[in-house]
C-alpha cells in the first residue's frame, strides 16, 4: 500500500485520481480549500469502503504558510509519502491578489507546487520508489514573461493559465537539477482535454464550451491513465507527458538555463515574503 498526498485531491481531476487510487488499496492524503469537498471526499471515500485509507487537509495553498503547514503536519502525522501529485489550480478570469500580494494563478499552480516539493523532499525520500508527478500543460510552445512572471500588468486567463504551465516545467528541470540524492523520479504530466468545471468554465462562449465537452475526456478515464502511468513509472529522473505519449525532452519547455533563472528568482520571492 503506497501513501499518496494530491493536492486538489478533493475536487474535479483531483478527486478523480484519488478515488482511482483508493480502489487500488492505497492510502490517499486530499488537500484542499474547501471543507464542503472534503466531507465530500470522505462520504465517497466510504461508498467504496476506502474510509480508513483517505485523509483530508483543509488549507488555501494559494497561501505561503499555508502550504508550509502542510508540510509541517504530513511530517507529523504521515512521516513518508511515495507519490506526491499535483493537481491544485484555479483559473481565475481577472487578476486577483492573495493577502500574501502574489498574482493567485501564480501563488496556487506554480508557487505552492515549488514549496511542497522541496519541503516534501525527505519525506519521499523515505519511501523505495519515490514520484512527483506535476499536472499541467507540460510541453507547450511559447515564452516565459520574466518582465513580468505574475501578469501584473497584462492578465488574460487563457496565457496565464498556459504561463504557469511553462513556469512548472522549468521548475520540474530545476528540482532535478538540484537533487543531489537523485531518488525521486519527477514527472510532468499532461492530461490534454479533461471535462472538469474549471475548464469548462474557462470558455466564455457556448460553442466552444460544446467544442471541449466533445473532444474532452471525462475526469475518470483522465484518472485512470495516470493511475496506470503511476504503476509504472519510468526509469529516468525527469520526463514529461502527454496523455500517455513521452515528450521529446530537448523542447525549450525544458531548458537547463531558463530552470536555474527561475529557481533564483523564487528562491528570492520566498525569502522576500519570509522578512514581511
Amino acid at each position: 500500500m503506497k501513501t499518496i498526498l494530491i493536492t486538489g485531491g478533493a475536487n474535479g481531476l483531483g478527486k478523480g485520481i484519488a478515488m482511482q487510487l483508493l480502489k487500488s488499496g492505497d492510502k490517499v492524503i486530499a488537500v484542499g480549500n474547501s471543507k464542503t469537498n472534503g466531507d465530500n471526499f470522505y462520504s465517497e471515500a466510504q461508498q467504496i469502503n476506502a474510509s480508513d485509507r483517505a485523509f483530508f487537509i483543509q488549507a488555501n495553498l494559494s497561501l505561503v504558510k499555508e502550504n508550509q503547514l502542510v508540510v509541517e503536519t504530513v511530517k507529523e502525522r504521515f512521516q513518508s509519502i511515495d507519490i506526491l501529485i499535483f493537481c491544485a489550480t484555479r483559473h481565475n478570469k481577472t487578476y486577483t491578489e492573495t493577502r500574501d500580494g502574489l498574482e493567485h494563478s501564480f501563488a496556487l499552480d506554480y508557487l505552492s507546487r515549488f514549496i511542497l516539493g522541496y519541503g516534501l523532499k525527505e519525506c519521499l525520500e523515505k519511501t523505495d520508489c519515490p514520484v512527483i508527478l506535476n499536472v499541467c500543460g507540460t510541453g507547450m510552445n511559447g515564452n516565459v514573461n520574466w518582465d513580468d512572471l505574475q501578469h501584473r500588468n497584462s492578465f488574460d486567463a487563457m496565457k496565464v493559465m498556459m504561463h504557469g504551465s511553462r513556469l512548472n516545467d522549468l521548475s520540474g528541470v530545476s528540482f532535478v537539477e538540484n537533487d543531489s540524492v537523485g531518488k525521486i523520479k519527477y514527472m510532468m504530466y499532461n492530461p490534454w482535454a479533461v471535462q472538469t468545471p474549471g475548464m469548462m468554465e474557462m470558455f466564455g462562449s457556448p460553442v466552444m464550451r460544446l467544442v471541449y465537452k466533445l473532444i474532452g475526456k471525462s475526469v475518470e478515464k483522465a484518472a485512470l491513465i495516470i493511475a496506470k502511468l503511476l504503476d509504472n513509472p519510468p526509469d529516468a529522473n525527469f520526463s514529461a507527458y502527454r496523455e500517455q505519449k513521452k515528450l521529446n525532452l530537448s523542447h525549450t519547455s525544458y531548458s537547463s538555463e531558463n530552470a536555474g533563472k527561475l529557481f533564483s528568482l523564487t528562491s528570492d520571492l520566498l525569502k522576500e515574503l519570509a522578512m514581511r
